[in-house]
């Protein structure tokens, strides 16, 4: 799938980093970028229309993102939503928790423009 026809939804409770996620989105050429606060407010805006692809920080106050991913996964119209999750750990384990919840792949902190966009291009084949 090419940028230009791609809608994502980002979701993480600091508004520096989806600032930052949606000017690195936008000037790759991405047709449509919401964002979202919470794991809950993501779900709501799933509902209301399916992105392609969602990136979800892993540590967010009330819904983390495991438990976002496992309540996106567990909606039948939102399997193949594609999520990458975004953490501040690097640890293995952290990537196996992600994986093991329904993500299609982890980005590290602090996220660079390549990374991400690499990262898209590979979760988006």
């Amino acid at each position: 799938m090419r940028l230009s026809d791609l809608d994502v939804l980002i979701v993480d409770d600091h508004e520096a980093m989806r600032v930052m996620l949606t000017r690195v989105l936008v000037r790759a050429g991405v047709r449509s970028v919401r964002a979202a606060a919470s794991g809950a407010e993501a779900l709501l805006k799933m509902a209301e229309q399916a992105p392609h692809l969602v990136l979800a920080d892993q540590r967010m106050p009330g819904m983390d993102g495991l438990a976002f991913i496992r309540a996106a996964r567990a909606e039948e119209t939102l399997r193949g939503v594609q999520i990458v999750m975004i953490s501040g750990a690097s640890g293995g384990e952290h990537r196996e928790a992600a994986h093991a919840a329904g993500a299609d792949a982890v980005l590290v902190k602090p996220v660079s423009p390549r990374a991400l966009l690499e990262t898209i291009e590979t979760v988006m084949k």
